[in-house]
């Protein structure tokens, strides 16, 4: 979601956004691309989730790993965006966002 939320105002989709919201935007859409296939398996998401870490580390030289709540923040707020979005338009999908929510509610 690099362009911000398309239902703000432009002027608020091209502030500048701190770049782990983007990272956290990717990590969710790892969730998404794990549960079209079946059966569902997360440790595949996970695995994702870390190499893109691994490589966003190597590539910037900053982990987002470094400052997890952090992380953990924007991926939380992510995914209650999403649950409200499947809510209205894709209710079969709602799973997948509800599952990160008590996945990220669950990390110490």
């Amino acid at each position: 979601d690099f362009e911000g939320e398309p239902a703000g105002r432009s002027t608020e989709r091209c502030r500048p956004q701190p770049a782990v919201r983007d990272v956290a935007g990717m990590l969710r859409s790892f969730d998404y691309a794990a549960r079209t296939h079946r059966p569902w398996n997360p440790a595949w998401a996970e695995r994702c989730r870390a190499a893109y870490c691994d490589g966003y580390a190597e590539a910037g030289g900053d982990d987002p790993r470094e400052d997890p709540e952090l992380l953990r923040a924007y991926e939380t707020d992510k995914a209650v965006y999403e649950v409200v979005y499947e809510a209205r338009h894709r209710p079969d999908w709602l799973p997948v966002p509800m599952a990160a929510i008590e996945r990220l509610a669950a990390l110490d």
